[in-house]
């Protein structure tokens, strides 16, 4: 009966011919085959009948590691489903997947679009029956017809970190690359730099604008000139004032996204552009808003600690005594140019 659990021979199996994935981590493959060499396979492949043979449906890494264990039968669950079925399940299956590329994604979702044009017309049908955003479904079928150089730089989210591996780039990167830098060739060359380098996302994103602002000067030239400017930190307002008078030496964050705001580092503090003061970083420190001081309150910009309560409330939404903080002190060097 279809979905009881039976063996079948390896050999009448094929591949899933509508998986999105492009490649296979060989050395995952091998850890998984010898482990199926010693426990044996433990969860069933999901399989099709298709003419003399059956198509895998679910479980494409199970029966590519069985391959390299040379097992001659495998646990396998047999269901009927038609290549509409295949392709919605082999995206949905592999979608949440960290270990998938957001250009495999895309191949998939450009299969569906073009393959089953009723049910899938468009990005926005997709992204209801996935649950994932519109924006989201566009940007993978944006990097499907990226240059393939491109495309293999983009690393799975799982692959990802801040700052991003060496030799790979983020899928959203990629996609600002591909929008802003028009020649292909270009949009590899600027990727591969990007690549080489830990660089955090905002920065990258800093070099592809000037990149496209200036596309005459040497990429390395933009990488320089974006490195080593001073790191931009946005203030209130009615914080600038307090700033220039030297009643507002220490400001706290949630998180710090760059790697410039270290002790001793200058930085720019702005409320849009340009920056209107410098600033010489003094200490940098973690501590839980409730361990928070009178005398921090004060050095936040002349509050008192019942007035900076509120005004974190304000920025934040609500005041959590055990949340914890990077706390930055500084002290005021100039008055930027305005």
């Amino acid at each position: 009966m279809a979905g009881d659990i039976r063996e079948i021979e390896l050999a009448r199996i094929r591949p899933n011919p509508f998986n999105p994935r492009l490649d296979f981590d060989n050395e995952e493959l091998n850890l998984l085959a010898q482990n199926i060499k010693e426990r044996g396979m433990l969860q069933p492949i999901i399989i099709r009948p298709v003419g003399d043979h059956y198509e895998v449906v679910v479980g494409e890494r199970r029966y590519r590691a069985a391959q390299k264990a040379r097992l001659e039968r495998v646990p396998v669950i047999v269901r009927v489903y038609s290549d509409e079925d295949v392709i919605e399940l082999s995206l949905i299956e592999n979608i949440q997947r960290t270990d998938l590329s957001a250009v495999e994604k895309g191949n998939s979702c450009k299969q569906l679009m073009e393959k089953y044009d009723k049910k899938f017309p468009n990005s926005a049908a997709i992204a209801k029956t996935l649950g994932v955003s519109e924006r989201t479904i566009n940007a993978w079928l944006e990097l499907v017809d990226a240059p393939r150089e491109l495309q293999t730089m983009i690393a799975p989210a799982a692959k990802i970190g801040v700052p991003r591996e060496q030799g790979k780039i983020d899928w959203d990167t990629a996609v600002t690359i591909k929008r802003q830098i028009k020649e292909p060739s270009k949009q590899v060359s600027i990727a591969r730099e990007i690549a080489k380098r830990p660089i955090y996302r905002r920065q990258a994103r800093e070099v592809i604008s000037k990149a496209a602002k200036e596309p005459e000067k040497p990429i390395q030239q933009i990488f320089r000139e974006v490195i080593e400017a001073p790191y931009e930190m946005p203030f209130r307002l009615v914080h600038m004032k307090p700033i220039l008078e030297g009643l507002k030496t220490q400001t706290s964050r949630k998180g710090i996204a760059d790697p410039k705001v270290i002790v001793g580092a200058k930085i720019h503090a702005a409320v849009w552009e340009p920056h209107f003061a410098d600033l010489r970083i003094t200490s940098v420190s973690r501590k839980r808003l409730g361990e928070f001081t009178e005398d921090d309150a004060r050095k936040e910009g002349g509050y008192t600690l019942a007035q900076f309560k509120n005004v974190w409330k304000g920025l934040h939404g609500e005041w959590k005594d055990d949340e914890l903080v990077y706390v930055i002190q500084f002290k005021r060097e100039s008055e930027g140019t305005s």
